[in-house]
């Protein structure tokens, strides 16, 4: 087993993959080191990839105004981030940046086409788990929100 597929399969996304998947995988992907402070994607850019957390920690920052940006997440080795990427078109809705020395497996949305072409039951694994994940942060999300609205009368 190469050290991409061991590190696909103590990711959070890939949980449940066999080893089929998990190699094939593999080979659609590429490994990327940031240094501290260093951006790994910013809000509005184009949205054509996603990233799997290998080691370090990197900080998901919301601009608020031309000069103010606040964290809303850390994330961290076995996690991922930019899952929307490869379900949409859209810009990105945060900036990255590297909050420790971290390396990233990125894959591409056309990466992932191709996954999803030749292991549909892999990208159907990846997709569950994606949706569980979106699913947990807009819980967690709409629980913020609530402690700062008023109630509705």
């Amino acid at each position: 087993m190469s050290n991409i597929q061991q590190a696909l399969a103590a990711m959070t996304l890939c949980k449940g993959m066999g080893a089929a998947e998990l190699q094939a995988l593999s080979k659609l992907v590429f490994v990327n080191s940031y240094a501290t402070a260093e951006t790994v994607c910013a809000e509005g850019d184009a949205s054509d990839f996603m990233c799997f957390v290998v080691s370090g920690t990197l900080r998901v920052l919301k601009r608020l105004s031309e000069e103010e940006e606040m964290a809303i997440a850390t994330v961290t080795a076995g996690h991922s981030f930019g899952e929307m990427a490869l379900l949409e078109k859209a810009p990105r809705s945060a900036t990255v940046v590297a909050q420790r020395d971290s390396v990233i497996i990125i894959l591409t949305r056309k990466g992932f086409e191709q996954f999803k072409e030749r292991h549909p039951q892999g990208a159907l694994v990846m997709l569950a788990n994606v949706a569980s994940q979106l699913s947990a942060h807009l819980r967690r999300t709409s629980d913020q929100l609530a402690q700062f609205m008023p109630p509705l009368n």
